[in-house]
């Protein structure tokens, strides 16, 4: 019996070994898509020392709200990738995307066309398909501006505000881009868009960009030039060619130091002569405790005015000639993906563009500085996933 039932197991090992296997019912890895979702939230309530009646912090990009709880951004983060092929779309809400969009150039509903304005827009962050070849990206629609150190989520930032660099510079762009990586320190990018913070653009003329990036164990550094025309079709400046070179990085000296900086300049040549700037931030980050480190930034910009006697030609960003800010923050990261913050900013202008006490209001309904200065502390919390 016992050989019987050997010989029965031997021939059934065999039955299954030269069966057909069965077929697989789950798709093949390539085939299967997969799907990556991400968010955060940023809260914060802020004080300005000014106490402006208007309860608005003039310039400061994002937190610009004070005596007040607000949500400055919530975003929803899908990605999805199937094979070569990508899409990414970031939705957004709060006062961060309200502000960064204004300056979105607004059309009428005309001729069956359908209206275009920041209303539109600005609840998408970024909106882009993308195709992977071996070393090669080639990316189209809607994304972040990536000059410089500082980015739009405060989660991956080192204090609560952002620089008066980073305000003045485009936060989006629309357009195309691609990404070689020449090696493992370094990558190329070169970008063709509608310009700063077009999603349609306001003139004919596209605008580029090329950036390489050199990264190692402790140290990365970027260097980025940026050309185009930015003026609308018939601007009283005409349609010059703006460039803009920028060169920026962060080192970290050791486990518990970082350093950062970024420095920019650049120029355009309109009717009155050539309109040129140049600024600078540096950054510093210590963490003595795993749940607390502490940051520093300081940050200077100079804009030189090139204008016509009748004053038609606006500015090309702040309303003063240097803007110059210093900021301190303590910050906590409560949980891996929670962190609370505390920051202590002085701002200081050559000319008046900071609200103080009773604001007056002008032309439009839109409040009239009077002060060079503004101080404020800013209690916020940032949650992601």
């Amino acid at each position: 019996m016992r050989v019987v039932a050997g010989v029965a197991c031997w021939l059934g090992a065999v039955a299954v070994a030269h069966a057909d296997p069965a077929p697989d019912a789950s798709p093949q890895a390539s085939d299967a898509p997969k799907v990556t979702v991400s968010g955060y939230l940023e809260t914060y309530y802020a004080y300005n020392f000014n106490q402006p009646s208007n309860l608005t912090t003039a310039y400061r990009g994002f937190d610009n709200h004070t005596n007040s709880f607000t949500v400055e951004n919530a975003v929803l983060d899908i990605t999805g990738t199937l094979g070569d092929v990508s899409v990414r779309l970031a939705l957004q809400d709060g006062h961060t995307p309200a502000a960064y969009y204004a300056a979105e150039p607004s059309y009428p509903a005309q001729a069956g066309t359908g209206a275009s304005n920041a209303d539109l827009w600005r609840l998408i962050q970024q909106a882009l398909i993308g195709y992977r070849r071996d070393k090669l990206l080639l990316e189209a629609g809607i994304f972040l501006d990536p000059i410089g150190p500082e980015g739009l989520a405060i989660k991956d930032q080192w204090s609560w505000s952002r620089s008066d660099l980073f305000v003045a510079l485009p936060f989006y762009h629309a357009g195309v881009r691609a990404t070689y990586a020449l090696s493992d320190e370094l990558t190329a990018a070169a970008f063709v868009t509608n310009g700063w913070n077009d999603i349609v653009n306001v003139n004919p003329d596209p605008c580029v960009a090329g950036q390489l990036t050199y990264a190692v164990a402790k140290l990365s550094a970027t260097a980025t030039y940026f050309g185009g025309v930015e003026p609308p079709t018939g601007s009283p400046e005409g349609q010059p060619w703006r460039h803009m070179f920028d060169l920026s990085g962060t080192y970290q000296a050791t486990g518990e130091l970082a350093f950062a900086w970024q420095a920019n300049t650049g120029f355009e040549d309109n009717p009155a002569g050539r309109a040129s700037w140049y600024d600078g931030a540096a950054y510093a980050k210590y963490r003595p405790l795993a749940k607390l480190w502490l940051a520093a930034r300081v940050d200077a910009t100079h804009e030189h005015d090139a204008e016509n006697a009748a004053r038609t030609i606006p500015r090309l960003f702040f309303p003063a000639d240097d803007v110059r800010s210093v900021t301190l923050t303590v910050a906590a990261p409560i949980e891996r993906n929670l962190t609370v913050m505390l920051e202590y900013r002085h701002d200081h202008a050559s000319a008046p563009m900071y609200f103080q006490d009773d604001v007056a209001t002008g032309p439009a309904g839109l409040g009239i500085a009077t002060a060079t200065s503004q101080n404020t502390l800013t209690l916020g919390a940032v949650g992601w996933f």
